[in-house]
């Protein structure tokens, strides 16, 4: 290794054992080792101290982060090296010559490409700099527009789209306003917006009627000669995308007939919307080649990364109207950042303003008077609060139509956000909601208690796999979709004692056992797979669910079974196919984007080598919030104590570029 060469004994010895232990990359050790050889001018002190740091850059790279904070480095460095005081580490940072030190001021196109930048204190790797700093300009510039509406013809719409809600003319209290309705206003009069909240809110309802009122507006107007919008859904996996257009359909058909015109219904991947390259991280869409649109809806805004999340926005013609929704409490996406959650603590407002107009210029409330036909007490008008840049443009829906207070799933929903444990555990101990469950192994092993958590999960998933064996062996293969859309498995960790791996692999053994499936082949009758890698030329990305059936043209042939985002049948031999897995159980991760009516949730046991590493409030959230009717925990007291504890906090440097005036 290069390293050895240049470096003392020490320094080595350190990096060779952060490496056994796991605690960095060899990525990272190889770009540490780049910047070593780079720092030649520096002092030896000063140039191990910048070369352990990049180490420790790209380690947190690793981790989802965007950046970190130079003010954190006060504590060893994975036991084995203390970062020198702030005025030290200071002086390091500002002589070494691999790193760019710059102002808010300064831009991109005006920098040396240096393999790290630090800015207000937070030190990047280049190119997540560079997204961020991008990604935030874009979303500050779209954020300050505005749309001047015909408030009388938004008016009429208005009333015929939200014709059963209540009227608002004689409400006296902000608290009792129709946030749904809120929201269509504010994203219909601003270029960019932000409706977020739990599952149920009413998100995608919301969005309908406000691309029903865009319509509408586009229909009447003059300029643009009866010519409709182009309006495009995307969502970040194909299974969030499948969801998605099933949900605006639904909606949709709640709509007057002819406010349904030129309504989009198909979903589509981002990948797929911006034309993915394939063997590259580019896209065909980008700022010299924009996609073509009007306006763009963006769901399960919480799943997508600030690499992906920059190149989207990069690519959208500047007179796009853009709508993001999602669910900030759940988990942030699998790649670096948490984009909305981000851009949702950018927003962040006093208390007395949450559930009321208050956070919003006087601009924005004197619209929502007009078209809301608001009297003027229940707004108020003058606010002491210091509004962010992106203030405008977000809306937070917060009552849940589909949990009420006879629902255990919303109560233990809330109970998590807000990290109250004991109540957690009172609700799941209790006999008041029958819709929660939670099963206590007895065994003390884990293989035991593997074995113990299998016998309780086959009562409840062998009579749906049973009917699900059974529409596959009639040909019906919606209808095997259906059902096993109806239940899940979810784990908090792919491998390891009660993950995906070793679910799949015991659920799997006994449905042999009870002589529903045949083991004996790879790809056998009812085998549920979901796709791990992305395949552009055959159209299939990671996320994809398919299902392993005969052909029914051709019973001696098998296939792999597909719904595409056309809701059309797609069977393809398996040997086309990209990296599979088995589906019987998937991580809460990979759940995102669907519902499910029961959920099984199984966290794995602390044990002296995890600690509870990767269990947080985000993740039980995320997973219980997949269920619409039942949810079953399957976890150890002290798991599940770790994961309420714990949140999901990733560094970057967004929110504070969103957040100034």
């Amino acid at each position: 290794m290069l390293m050895q060469t240049q470096t003392n004994l020490q320094l080595t010895a350190a990096l060779d054992k952060l490496l056994k232990v796991s605690k960095i990359r060899p990525i990272d050790l190889a770009f540490a080792d780049f910047i070593y050889s780079e720092e030649t001018n520096l002092p030896q002190p000063a140039r191990e101290c910048i070369c352990l740091l990049a180490a420790y850059l790209s380690a947190q790279s690793g981790g989802q982060h965007t950046c970190v904070n130079t003010s954190t480095l006060d504590q060893p460095f994975l036991g084995v090296y203390v970062f020198p005081e702030a005025s030290v580490l200071q002086g390091y940072l500002q002589q070494a010559h691999t790193i760019q030190s710059i102002t808010t001021e300064q831009s991109s196109d005006n920098l040396n490409a240096k393999p790290i930048v630090m800015e207000s204190g937070q030190l990047y790797l280049h190119r997540y700099w560079q997204y961020e700093s991008e990604l935030a300009a874009i979303i500050r510039h779209k954020a300050a527009i505005s749309h001047t509406l015909d408030i009388s013809q938004a008016k009429q719409l208005l009333n015929r789209l939200f014709i059963n809600t209540a009227s608002h003319s004689q409400l006296d209290t902000p608290q009792t306003l129709d946030w749904q309705k809120v929201a269509v206003c504010i994203a219909a009069s601003q270029r960019l917006s932000f409706i977020t909240g739990g599952p149920g809110t009413g998100k995608t309802t919301t969005v309908t009627r406000l691309l029903a009122l865009l319509q509408g507006l586009a229909s009447k107007d003059v300029l643009r000669k009866g010519k409709p919008l182009t309006i495009q859904l995307v969502a970040p996996t194909g299974k969030a995308a499948a969801r998605l257009t099933e949900s605006i359909s639904a909606a949709k058909l709640k709509l007057p007939s002819d406010l349904q015109q030129n309504l989009p219904e198909q979903c589509q991947t981002i990948h797929r919307l911006l034309g993915a390259k394939p063997q590259s991280p580019y896209f065909k869409a980008d700022a010299s080649n924009p996609i073509h649109l009007d306006v763009l809806v963006l769901d399960e805004a919480s799943m997508v990364d600030l690499p992906l999340m920059a190149k989207l926005f990069a690519a959208l013609p500047t007179h796009a109207q853009v709508v993001l929704l999602g669910d900030q409490d759940q988990l942030a996406s699998v790649e670096t950042g948490s984009v909305l959650s981000d851009i949702c603590a950018a927003c962040e407002s006093p208390k007395d303003t949450i559930e009321s107009l208050g956070l919003y210029s006087e601009g924005v409330q004197q619209t929502l008077i007009e078209l809301m036909d608001l009297p003027n007490s229940v707004l108020p008008l003058a606010s002491n609060h210091t509004p962010s840049a992106i203030q405008n443009n977000l809306v937070k829906l917060l009552k849940s139509h589909r949990f009420k207070n006879d629902s255990g799933i919303g109560q233990l929903a809330k109970h998590i956000n807000t990290g109250q444990g004991a109540k957690c555990f009172s609700l799941l101990n209790g006999t008041e909601f029958t819709d929660i469950d939670w099963y206590h192994p007895n065994q003390s092993s884990p293989p035991a208690v593997a074995n113990e958590i299998l016998k309780t999960l086959i009562v409840k998933l062998l009579p749906v796999y049973q009917a699900y064996i059974q529409a596959l062996q009639d040909g019906d293969i919606r209808q095997g979709f259906n059902i096993l859309q109806t239940q899940q498995v979810l784990c908090a960790q792919k491998s390891g004692f009660w993950g995906v791996n070793q679910l799949n692999n015991l659920i799997e053994n006994e449905l042999h056992k009870q002589g529903l499936i045949d083991t004996s082949k790879d790809f056998y009758i009812g085998r549920p797979v979901m796709l791990s890698k992305n395949d552009h030329q055959l159209k299939l990305f990671n996320g994809d669910i398919g299902l392993v059936m005969a052909d029914p043209n051709n019973p001696n042939l098998t296939k792999v079974w597909f719904i595409t985002p056309e809701g059309e049948l797609r069977g393809l031999l398996p040997s086309r196919l990209p990296s599979v897995e088995t589906l019987y159980a998937m991580t809460i991760h990979k759940s995102q984007g669907s519902e499910f009516d029961s959920v099984y949730l199984c966290l794995p046991p602390i044990t002296p080598n995890n600690q509870g590493r990767g269990l947080n409030r985000e993740l039980i959230y995320t997973g219980l919030t997949r269920a619409k009717k039942e949810f079953m925990l399957f976890a150890e007291q002290k798991a599940l104590s770790v994961s309420l504890r714990q949140q999901c906090v990733r560094g970057s440097g967004l929110a504070d570029r969103l957040g100034e005036p």
